[in-house]
């Protein structure tokens, strides 16, 4: 809503200008001094002994006496009801006040009095025969001879209502029930007249409390929809100052925050929480339509981008210290909830990685900090949120497409190579003992058989038992590592032992493999 008016008791220290009351007094004095009709001093009214104004009782006597002067226009508000005097048809005796019991006594009574009514003879010209009392002055100009900075044609932009209808279009001039001699009872109404827009769900508090003028010029400005602030952030930066601390202080800002706020908010009200113009993830999808297509078209979403605060899980929509606006860097923006046991959808229960970032040996990205490295964060088509397969099971048949996340990072040679001295240190002599546990066509045991894929308490990230397959039943694994090897005793085998020392009991490694 543009074009509020003045409401400094809301605001201080951001009004428009106006006439200072000393101004308005002095200049009343001045005309006074020039003896202007109806600037002379009239003699007061009579009082009953109680000390109540008593009306005159003819009509001829009715416009006698001088409210203005002597007793002021407020004294009015107190004085007994009385019939409305006719309209005089010839000249007013001499001294007769314009405010009366029975004449326009509006404007004694009412809550707020334009100072300028202490003499009418400041605005308006003698009689000029019939009871008509012409301004002095014609339009604006009556107004802006006192209110000398408004409509001054040095701002650019003005107001519509200023030069449409006019000062009288927002201010009475006489009295009013509002402050600033408003035409209705408040600003919110006045704005109202000519901005309708309809209260929604979430509002501005400047604009749910009805205060326009908190926000917007009521007559001219230098800035576009005349707001006080200037453009771009920084109307919305003078309220909201937390926020622009953030800015100063954060090595990354939003493109569109640093631009304008309007670009994702509604500055007045809204059907959606923080008033913004989409509900989320859409307002950011609005912009960010790589990241929307991912995430439509992920087959597992990741419960923080789908749930609560959306994208606003991770991602800071003004300003932050870290990569694409990140809460916190790395694991830590994990652990904003992956610090306890969560479920999933299907019910699953995925353990607090808490405890499991305490391991010994943990596995590099996590290590690291990069979940990201294995997870696709924003959803993804695998189980898990991988970013690309990994067998789930713990028997499965050898295919390199079903260890394409493993070998994203380290040789598929380790599964390929049956003889080496040299790629693996899990070997019995030249044995690869991941060639013999893997490359299998039935039965092929997986890493996860024997590994813990995010951290352990044990070397070469040997897990401590496993879930065995197609049951919930944790299988120790027995894992013992040696100075040239280790042994292992899962479930109910007997121990199994190897040593890169032994003899080799097969063929040497092909030529040419390492």
């Amino acid at each position: 809503m543009t074009g509020g008016r003045e409401q400094h008791e809301v605001a201080p220290g951001r009004q428009a200008g106006r006439a200072a009351p000393g101004a308005i007094l002095i200049a009343l004095l001045w005309l006074a001094a020039l003896g202007l009709p109806g600037c002379e001093h009239r003699p007061a009214v009579p009082a009953t002994q109680s000390g109540k104004l008593q009306p005159r009782a003819d009509s001829a006597t009715s416009y006698n006496g001088s409210f203005t002067s002597d007793l002021g226009v407020a004294a009015v508000a107190s004085m007994p009801p009385a019939p409305p005097a006719p309209k005089p048809t010839g000249p007013l005796p001499k001294g007769a006040a314009c405010v009366t019991p029975a004449c326009h006594t509006r404007i004694g009574s009412a809550p707020y009095v334009h100072g300028a009514t202490a003499s009418c003879n400041a605005c308006h010209a003698p009689d000029q025969g019939g009871h008509r009392y012409p301004l002095i002055r014609q339009g604006n100009a009556m107004c802006t001879y006192c209110h000398a900075n408004i409509d001054t044609g040095d701002y650019r932009v003005e107001h519509k209502a200023v030069t449409t209808a006019g000062c009288l279009g927002c201010h009475d001039p006489h009295s009013s029930n509002a402050k600033f001699l408003l035409v209705t009872d408040s600003v919110e109404s006045l704005c109202g007249k000519c901005h309708s827009t309809a209260l929604k769900k979430y509002a501005h508090l400047p604009y749910l409390k009805g205060e326009c003028t908190v926000c917007h010029q009521p007559h001219e400005a230098n800035n576009r929809y005349l707001l006080r602030g200037g453009t771009g952030t920084a109307e919305c930066l003078s309220c909201h100052r937390d926020m622009a601390t953030a800015f100063k202080q954060a090595t990354i800002v939003h493109q569109p925050a640093g631009k304008a706020c309007t670009i994702c908010h509604d500055p007045h009200t809204s059907d959606y929480p923080h008033q913004l113009k989409e509900p989320m993830p859409d307002n950011c999808f609005s912009c960010h339509q790589d990241v929307a297509r991912h995430v439509k078209g992920a087959k597992v979403p990741h419960g923080a981008v789908s749930q609560g605060a959306m994208c606003v899980n991770c991602h800071s929509p003004h300003a932050a210290r870290e990569p694409y606006l990140l809460w916190a860097r790395g694991g830590a923006l994990c652990l904003r909830c992956h610090d306890k046991e969560l479920k999933t959808p299907s019910g699953r229960a995925l353990p607090s990685m808490t405890r499991t970032l305490a391991r010994r040996y943990l596995h590099g990205p996590v290590r690291s900090g990069d979940c990201s490295a294995c997870h696709d964060i924003h959803g993804g088509k695998m189980a898990n949120l991988l970013r690309e397969a990994f067998p789930d099971t713990f028997y499965t048949s050898f295919s390199l497409d079903k260890y394409a996340l493993c070998f994203s990072c380290h040789s598929n040679e380790l599964v390929l190579t049956k003889y080496t001295t040299n790629l693996t240190g899990f070997r019995n002599g030249n044995l690869n003992l991941h060639y013999v546990h893997v490359n299998r066509a039935d039965k092929g045991r997986t890493c996860k058989a024997c590994h813990a894929v995010h951290g352990s308490d044990l070397p070469l990230h040997m897990a401590t038992t496993v879930p065995f397959e197609g049951s919930w039943w944790a299988m120790p694994i027995g894992f013992v590592k040696t100075a040239d090897g280790g042994s292992c005793s899962p479930g109910c085998h007997a121990p199994r032992t190897y040593s890169r020392d032994a003899a080799a009991t097969t063929q040497p490694s092909p030529e040419g493999t390492p």
